[in-house]
């Protein structure tokens, strides 16, 4: 670090300009995140208890480079009541792209996406095999942080977040009914 770095950090007031753009951004990825996980919602409203909230979430420091996800519980009448109960989790990750097998990304992996934690790997699997058998526009992949499925899409723009979050709600649309199946189903 030299003179010079912290002497413009300081001009202007850029250090604060930079924590102000931070908090900016993070704010719009997390109402970006909210209207996602409700056009999911909408889609299988009876996974859903309409009396929980889901909870945000923005982190520089994991092994992740960030994380922007928000949780919401699957507590609804057609949820399963057997095992942990399950969370669909919405989510702009910043990955290092080994993390999800993307050697074709220079830089970071920009992940946004969904996947339903604590759900059982038979159902994961089955929709994974259903999305490929289609004609999805979807990336999977494993996750570093539990056993369960992501579905997602590489982003770098606006316009590629809301083209991906019509594309996931439509995948939820035909796929989430089978969140609410027993594994064995």
């Amino acid at each position: 670090m030299t003179d010079e770095f912290l002497t413009k950090g300081l001009e202007e007031d850029r250090y604060v300009k930079a924590l102000q753009l931070v908090d900016q951004f993070e704010s719009e990825i997390e109402a970006l995140l909210f209207e996602f996980d409700q056009r999911m919602v909408d889609q299988h409203p009876d996974l859903f208890d309409s009396s929980t909230d889901p909870n945000v979430k923005s982190q520089r420091s994991s092994s992740a480079l960030a994380i922007h996800r928000l949780n919401h519980s699957m507590k609804g009448p057609l949820a399963p009541t057997e095992g942990k109960a399950y969370t669909m989790n919405v989510h702009l990750y910043w990955m290092p792209p080994t993390e999800y097998g993307r050697t074709d990304i220079d830089g970071a992996l920009r992940a946004f996406g969904y996947k339903i934690k604590h759900a059982d790997r038979s159902i994961d699997t089955r929709v994974a095999e259903q999305t490929r058998a289609g004609d999805w526009s979807v990336e999977m992949s494993g996750n570093p942080y539990d056993k369960n499925t992501v579905f997602y899409r590489h982003v770098s723009s606006a316009a590629e977040i809301e083209e991906t979050a019509d594309i996931l709600v439509r995948h939820f649309s035909e796929f989430g009914d089978e969140y609410a199946m027993s594994p064995d189903a």
